[in-house]
């Protein structure tokens, strides 16, 4: 005997139907006739009906129970339709609720209306058993979709708050460290070059601070990537001049060239804007990673940086960048990897010239930010060419440069504080300086650069200690030139720590210091109360700059 066996769903599938039959419909209509066809029709479904007899039972019902789909009549006393409707929206998202309108108009306006003023889809009168079917189970899939959407959307956001917690945190537990080593490296090169040490302990001393500035080039690499991915890394629009950025750039890199024995030349192709509007900043990093690439790659020759302004009519000019190199060059399918995360032309590049491939992933983020785009042409053992380009912005009214112009001015403004050498010159003699610091270490270090330029320093390893020394300056009637609080503390951290001082009364300067660097941190510190911030690694000659600077401001007068 042969016979047949009925083919079963997949689970998935009937895990999906039994969650659409739960779901919960409200028929609202003035006719009990219409009420009894539309949950005749959908009683087989296995939805959990319910029933309301004009707008205002019906808006009452929806408040209570929430349906998940509402077969909404138009033409009702009171509340008509698209009445309950205004309010459903105002009141709930698509993925809340789906608003069915069952409607008598045919002529078209009516239904465009429906669609304009937030309804999923329409069941005319009269309709078919079939029809209404198909159309409220249509709204209840769609609906269905679109909070599996959103949980999705949801679930992404999460993780990538989690990630950025993980880099925050990674950051700080490697850059806490890193102030100690690249700080007292630092100073034992300044001592070792004054007490005329042998070269080997030079060269040792060289490596280590070279090796840990390739550290905290991929720190701020990964940070600078996660916040591109994440749309928190900001670009600025303001006016600059690309003849002071090139200069600068080419100032910047050419030690690095000169070591390689390598020459660098910029070339202009005039007319160029004697200013644009853009980002400086990031224009500068793009230029030094790929002028940094073509030194990595180029062992003889000449690396040049071509400057040249690109109009299309119709569209918004731009000034395109182009770093030629005389280097080992790539092949098609090299190049086809080059602007991936982690990626480099291929395996072998990694292990002979280092690196992580995430440069170049950044600088073509940055440039498409800057309204660009980053391209690139090679041969094999020939040489490359990366061309960037940025939008200029308007260039109404600027002028046209035909030759280069003297540069005193940088490509944007600095401080006027400068310090040739603080230990030397003692800037901060007379200075009374709290260290809120809990790493012994840092301690140190931060205390001696301290001492060494002159101030007197007084230490608290926590932020209780901060703050009890605070108050003490305050009932003293002397309060500190300048506090500067780490974040990250036990007992109380520095951001507790610097509001209870504030909360206090005190109105000295506070400078925050946090191995933290993501998006975000600044901000946090400024707004419990620091008057400015300092991240780790920390700069030497930057930190008494700005200590230098902020203590400049007259002391307040304590009542």
């Amino acid at each position: 005997m042969f016979y047949t066996r009925r083919k079963r769903a997949p689970k998935a599938q009937e895990n999906s139907k039994m969650k659409y039959r739960k779901s919960k419909v409200l028929i609202v209509d003035d006719s009990e006739v219409v009420r009894h066809i539309l949950t005749k029709a959908l009683a087989p479904e296995g939805y959990t009906i319910y029933s309301a007899i004009d707008g205002e039972d019906g808006w009452r019902q929806i408040n209570e129970l929430q349906p998940d789909i509402v077969l909404l009549d138009v033409e009702m006393p009171t509340l008509n339709g698209f009445d309950v409707l205004h309010k459903i929206r105002d009141q709930f998202k698509a993925e809340e609720m789906a608003v069915i309108m069952v409607t008598t108009q045919n002529d078209g306006k009516g239904i465009a209306r429906a669609f304009e003023e937030g309804a999923f889809d329409y069941i005319p009168k009269p309709a078919t058993e079939s029809e209404i079917k198909a159309r409220v189970r249509n709204a209840i899939r769609a609906i269905h979709l679109l909070r599996e959407q959103k949980h999705l959307r949801q679930q992404a956001e999460a993780a990538n708050q989690s990630k950025s917690a993980f880099l925050a945190n990674m950051s700080h537990e490697i850059r806490t460290p890193m102030t100690a080593i690249l700080g007292y490296t630092e100073i034992l090169e300044l001592e070792a070059r004054t007490h005329k040490m042998p070269e080997l302990f030079l060269d040792s001393l060289d490596t280590i601070r070279r090796n840990s500035g390739h550290l905290m080039e991929l720190i701020n690499d990964i940070l600078d990537l996660s916040k591109i991915e994440a749309g928190k890394l900001d670009v600025e629009s303001i006016t600059c001049s690309p003849q002071a950025i090139v200069e600068e750039v080419l100032e910047l890199v050419q030690v690095r060239a000169e070591a390689k024995g390598l020459k660098l030349e910029a070339h202009y192709q005039f007319p160029l804007p004697a200013q644009i509007n853009s980002d400086p900043t990031r224009i500068r990093q793009i230029l030094i990673n790929l002028i940094g690439n073509a030194i990595k790659f180029t062992e003889v020759g000449t690396i040049r940086l071509e400057t040249e302004l690109l109009q299309t009519p119709g569209e918004e000019p731009c000034l395109q960048f182009s770093v030629v190199d005389q280097g080992i060059g790539m092949t098609e399918a090299q190049m086809a990897n080059l602007f991936r995360p982690f990626c480099q032309a291929d395996s072998s590049t990694s292990r002979k010239y280092g690196g992580t491939g995430l440069g170049l992933t950044i600088c073509k983020r940055l440039a498409s930010m800057l309204g660009g785009d980053i391209s690139v042409t090679s041969q094999l053992n020939q040489g490359s060419r990366f061309s960037a380009t940025v939008r200029t912005g308007s260039l109404e009214g600027i002028e046209l440069l035909d030759e280069l112009r003297d540069t005193d001015v940088p490509a944007t403004s600095t401080s006027d504080t400068t310090l040739s050498s603080p230990e030397e010159e003692h800037p901060l003699k007379g200075k009374h300086i709290l260290l809120a610091e809990d790493g012994p270490d840092n301690q140190k270090l931060i205390a001696f650069i301290l001492k060494k330029a002159g101030a007197k320093v007084s230490v608290a390893e926590n932020g209780e200690e901060a703050y009890q020394a605070a108050l003490m300056a305050m009932e003293s009637g002397s309060l500190f030139d300048v506090i500067l609080m780490d974040m990250q503390m036990p007992i109380l951290d520095g951001y507790s720590a610097t509001r209870k001082v504030r909360e206090a009364g005190y109105e000295g300067p506070i400078i925050s210091l946090t191995a933290n660097a993501m998006e975000g941190d600044r901000e946090k510190c400024l707004s419990v109360g620091c008057n400015d911030h300092i991240t780790k690694p920390i700069n030497r000659r930057n930190m008494v700059e700005m200590i230098l600077e902020i203590s400049r401001t007259p002391e307040p007068c304590l009542s």
